[in-house]
């Protein structure tokens, strides 16, 4: 068979034309990015006991992100350890969004400079991906104490012969950290610091006026300072509460250092690719900021915070860096 040269250069057309498609193909394929996410159930890890103020808040939240990430949601709770039972579920996992840790500022914060050995660095470890709520801790005493009223606190402070003692829920605490700090500014008194398992004992040494001082966030007490049966001091937080419009915050009464806040944040393992990170913080904000939940966290004392992975990023590394003088102090170190 003879080809002029007008066939020839059909041919040779039609054969780029194939090759360019072929090409084009491989290149599509390569840069595919696989499933969608999410294509499976996404697993939030606790690192509390189910019924605490972490398993609360991700309850109230889940129905929500289900309806925005369109999978369901199931809460594993992996308490123990100082979170490193719950830190290796997630570090075992693959970095592909489908497993979220959700803690507070002491898994993030404190428990890396606390324990000796501990198995997780979140700077090393996670992607933050979002903090979501946060809420100040307040100074309670008891209104029948020796010190029930910021007057009778300052008085007992420079007493030589006084004594402060402040109860928390364990060594390295907030209520630890923030008393010890609060005991800097004695000039006479001496503070001692009396640890309890848990909220539930410190609140009732508290109440039975074991201990004269006990720190807790807004959201844990606030039913119980509106009933009267603890009395805030100080909020230890830059303003007001709205909650307790009445109560001066720690700079007013003069203590400016005295600052600590409880907040709530989720990250996921390192490697988690960037768009899947942010498509969490997205879902993650809008469920919080739902009108329903919305309102009721605000109810609870709980303010909104919505931050992008690397505002939470910068967060929790300033925050480390404020509260690792503190412990170190302390003295406190957990094998």
């Amino acid at each position: 068979m003879k080809f002029t040269v007008c066939d020839r250069v059909r041919i040779f057309g039609l054969i780029a034309l194939c090759v360019a498609a072929l090409a084009a193909g491989t290149s599509v394929h390569a840069q595919s990015p696989g499933p969608a996410f999410p294509n499976k159930p996404i697993r939030v890890v606790v690192p509390f006991p189910a019924g605490g103020a972490i398993d609360s808040f991700v309850r109230t939240i889940g129905p929500e992100l289900e309806r925005q990430l369109g999978q369901t949601i199931v809460v594993f709770n992996k308490p123990g350890g100082g979170s490193q039972i719950a830190a290796s579920d997630v570090l075992l996992s693959p970095a592909d969004g489908h497993t979220i840790f959700v803690g507070q500022i002491g898994d993030f914060t404190v428990n890396p400079l606390l324990y000796k050995n501990i198995n997780y660095i979140p700077a090393r470890d996670f992607e933050p991906v979002t903090m979501l709520v946060r809420a100040p801790q307040v100074m309670l005493a008891n209104a029948g104490g020796k010190i029930n009223s910021v007057k009778s606190l300052k008085e007992t402070m420079a007493s030589p012969g006084g004594l402060v003692t402040y109860g928390s829920f364990g060594p390295g605490t907030a209520p630890h950290l923030l008393g010890h700090i609060l005991s800097k500014q004695a000039s006479g008194a001496k503070f001692t610091h009396v640890p309890y398992k848990g909220f539930p004992p410190a609140m009732q040494a508290l109440m039975s006026q074991e201990v004269d001082l006990l720190f807790d966030a807004v959201p844990g007490t606030l039913n119980m300072m509106k009933a009267g049966k603890v009395v805030p001091l100080a909020v230890a937080g830059t303003q007001r509460n709205s909650h307790l419009p009445d109560v001066p915050t720690t700079a007013e009464i003069g203590f400016p250092a005295l600052v600590m806040d409880f907040w709530i944040g989720a990250v996921v393992k390192k490697g988690t690719p960037a768009a899947i990170v942010n498509k969490l913080s997205d879902a993650l904000q809008r469920s919080v900021a739902s009108p329903e939940n919305l309102k009721r966290f605000s109810d609870s004392g709980y303010i909104r915070v919505a931050t992008t992975p690397t505002e939470f990023e910068s967060s929790i590394r300033s925050e480390t860096e404020r509260i690792k003088p503190v412990i170190v102090e302390t003295g406190v170190v957990i094998d």
